[in-house]
């Protein structure tokens, strides 16, 4: 297995408090188990192995998002790419191609866009990273069952072998 940190999240008292106020709105009644939210920040070059295909998490009770942090960049290289010179040539050529972006290049850069809010918010400082629930982070692994195995390991307090 490849190496890997895990590491938990600061707890704050605003986050604490919070949590318990949705838990208490959304279903944290017992017998309630909530799924387990996975979401795996990675860049174009190192997609995650996610099982059968390399775009949906096919594991029960798991609710995942990947996040694409390099998509904006890409975008930005293959909007600029061949423009002319003069600077009002070059702003007629990219207006001219926003305009033939479709709907899923627009999905794509607000996926990008929220994976690096998500990724500030959590202080994840390198990638790849797969957060498990808000509370902690598998650094250095794009396999999402052997960080899911990671994980688990961690929250049972077994040592990592």
């Amino acid at each position: 297995m490849p190496y890997a940190t895990i590491e938990q999240f600061p707890r704050s008292i605003a986050f604490g408090f919070l949590l318990s106020i949705a838990i208490s709105c959304y279903g944290g009644a017992a017998g309630n188990k909530t799924p387990l939210t996975i979401e795996c920040f990675t860049i174009s070059e190192a997609p995650p192995n996610t099982g059968n295909n390399r775009s949906s998490v096919k594991l029960p009770g798991v609710k995942y998002t990947r996040y694409e942090l390099d998509r904006i960049n890409r975008l930005q290289r293959e909007l600029s790419h061949g423009l002319p010179t003069d600077p009002d040539k070059a702003k007629e050529l990219v207006l001219r191609r926003f305009q033939l972006m479709n709907t899923a290049v627009g999905q794509q850069l607000e996926n990008a866009a929220n994976g690096l809010i998500k990724a500030m918010q959590y202080g994840i400082d390198r990638y790849p990273a797969i957060v498990f629930d808000g509370k902690a982070v598998v650094y250095g692994i794009t396999d999402i069952r052997a960080a899911t195995q990671v994980y688990r390991q961690w929250q049972a307090g077994e040592p990592r072998s």
